[in-house]
């Protein structure tokens, strides 16, 4: 673009310097016409200046012969064929002065007539002797001589004037000329100033074009030596490199003069990489003129090695116009070195897996344990002391038949805490199998086994929104959430819990809240943990497992938990849930 706009800016300089130069010339030629109409006119002037003198000259010519003839004397009359001879030639000459004007000549016609007349007279009175002239004269020489006179004037007056006529012609045309050659002057000093400062201009310009690619070229040259990765480029012909950026050769260890035009490609790798180079990838690049992405390691000067990814393209040198391979090769050692650590990781990571998967493996196997071998002596223990009491009630006593109740009471509590272990290692365990599950749908279903038990509870269900989750453990999440807030509010005397929540695009917030007791907010932290209680066991009784499962239940379908209260006011507990949980999709959803 930058030289385009060159090419305009030059064209249109030749095109204003080639206007001003036309405007020149033809104020020139304007002055030098005027010029040679001066010159014309003051040559003209000089010829009508002889053609005055040419009459007084003729004219004192005829009356020098007419006046020797008169006078007699001897020289006169020898002398008046040589006059007459004269005269006529002055008169042919005046005629020859007189050719551009008719009116002129026409007098001239008239004059030349007239002098004849007279010089016939005068040649007359010659022949006849002094008596017979002075006779003639008094008869005949007043009537041509006057005439002549009256002519001879006439032909100077028109003259006269025809000469003042053209002076003041000639003067306005040196006005003019003057004037030309002034206004010229000044024109041309215009011209030369606009010359010089479009000159001026357009040298500025030159010189900030210049600063500008110096500039240029001072930043292309820090962009190729100064970028984040390595350039070099390659004669084809010798496989010699000929060019390095400041980068590479960083990498590398070495100097420019160690390395242009002394060292090949081959000779800066490793002796797998530099093999591999020779066999695969030059054959390759001088068959296809390109490759990108080939993984080679580089030896450095100190003997170290990197490991970089080469692209390479081919490319006209700008000098010589011989074809070269234009490389770029980026240091990847870090990334090799984190891709080192991260195998590092992985096979950690399946260590720990395997090790999970033992620890859920024998987990089941205490789940069963727990299910057989531990109720095993419980329904013993049950068994044996129903036997007690339909066979010896009779034999015992009171205390006896007491303690016989604390045995049943603590089975049945036993039984309850197993059944409870069961569910928070299920929670933990097997295959979560999320669906889209109708949330008002299972609130509903757990509300209604709750009001058979607590009739006086009054439950108030907002809009709830639908999630994606695993119905069955959802289910046991409302059953301990909501049977938390109906057993520490049932004591009150209008017991009520709320249901609610409210959605971002990312999650559903889900809210519990009752008007029961509520807890001591210092003790939030315990709240979630295992067998953790905030009450006593006589006055709210529970296994301490409920809202330990339900933290995870929550936390497996990737959404938190928490609680607020105030003692004395209530309680609220909270759990979100993702809208569409990692790698499911609406269309393989079914609610289960």
């Amino acid at each position: 673009m930058p030289i385009l706009n060159k090419k305009k800016s030059s064209i249109a300089n030749a095109g204003v310097f080639f206007f001003f130069a036309m405007l020149l010339s033809i104020g020139v030629a304007a002055v030098s016409c005027s010029s040679a109409r001066i010159v014309e006119r003051a040559v003209w002037v000089q010829h009508r200046h002889a053609v005055l003198q040419r009459p007084d000259e003729t004219h004192s010519t005829l009356l020098n012969l007419v006046a020797g003839v008169l006078a007699g004397r001897h020289e006169y009359l020898l002398g008046f064929g040589g006059d007459r001879t004269a005269l006529s030639g002055m008169l042919e000459g005046l005629r020859a002065l007189q050719i551009d004007k008719r009116t002129q000549l026409d007098r001239l016609v008239q004059l030349s007539g007239n002098i004849a007349r007279r010089v016939e007279l005068a040649r007359t009175l010659l022949e006849s002797g002094k008596n017979a002239r002075i006779d003639g004269i008094h008869f005949h020489v007043r009537d041509p001589s006057e005439d002549i006179r009256k002519q001879f004037v006439q032909l100077k007056s028109a003259e006269n004037a025809l000469l003042e006529q053209r002076s003041v012609e000639t003067k306005k045309s040196i006005d003019w000329a003057i004037f030309s050659i002034l206004s010229g002057s000044v024109v041309g000093l215009v011209i030369l100033l606009v010359v010089y400062l479009r000159l001026k201009r357009e040298m500025r310009r030159s010189r900030e074009a210049q600063l500008k690619a110096r500039i240029y070229a001072a930043e292309l040259d820090n962009l190729y030596n100064q970028a984040p990765c390595g350039y070099h480029s390659i004669d084809e012909e010798s496989g010699l490199i000929v060019q390095m950026n400041d980068t590479e050769l960083a990498w590398l260890g070495y100097t420019r003069e160690q390395v242009i035009g002394k060292l090949k490609q081959a000779d800066l790798l490793t002796p797998e990489s530099a093999e591999r180079y020779r066999l695969e990838v030059w054959p390759r690049f001088q068959r296809d003129k390109s490759i990108s992405n080939v993984d080679l390691d580089y030896r450095r000067a100190d003997g170290t090695h990197f490991s970089t990814l080469m692209s390479a393209g081919t490319a006209r040198h700008p000098d010589t116009g011989l074809a070269v391979s234009r490389n770029m090769i980026d240091d990847i050692s870090a990334r090799k070195q984190m891709e080192r650590e991260m195998d590092a990781l992985n096979a950690d990571l399946r260590r720990h897996a395997q090790h999970l998967s033992n620890i859920n493996k024998e987990l089941e196997s205490f789940s069963y344990s727990v299910s057989h071998d531990l109720r095993a002596p419980l329904r013993a223990i049950s068994g044996y002391a129903m036997m007690v009491e339909e066979d010896y009630a009779q034999a015992l006593d009171d205390k006896g038949r007491e303690l016989l109740q604390v045995i049943c009471r603590n089975v049945k509590k036993m039984d309850g805490l197993i059944n409870d272990l069961l569910r928070l290692s299920r929670s933990s365990t097997g295959e979560l199998k999320p669906a889209k599950v109708p949330t008002r749908e299972v609130v509903e279903h757990c509300v209604k086994g709750l009001q058979r038990e607590y009739g006086n509870v009054e439950f108030i269900i907002g809009p709830l929104d639908d999630v994606v989750a695993n119905r069955a453990l959802l289910a046991e999440v409302w059953e301990n959430l909501l049977g938390n807030a109906v057993k520490f509010s049932s004591r009150q005397a209008r017991p009520e819990v709320r249901v609610s929540a409210k959605g971002t695009p990312e999650e559903v917030v889900f809210q519990v809240s009752d008007n029961g007791v509520g807890f001591d907010m210092r003790y939030v932290h315990k709240l979630f943990g295992t067998f953790q209680r905030l009450h006593r066991q006589d006055d709210f009784p529970g296994s301490g497992i409920g809202l330990a499962l339900v933290q995870r239940i929550v936390v497996r379908h990737n959404g938190r938990v928490w609680a607020e209260s105030v003692p004395g006011e209530g309680a609220s507990f909270y759990f979100s849930l993702p809208r569409t949980p990692p790698d499911l999709h609406e269309s393989t959803m079914v609610a289960r």
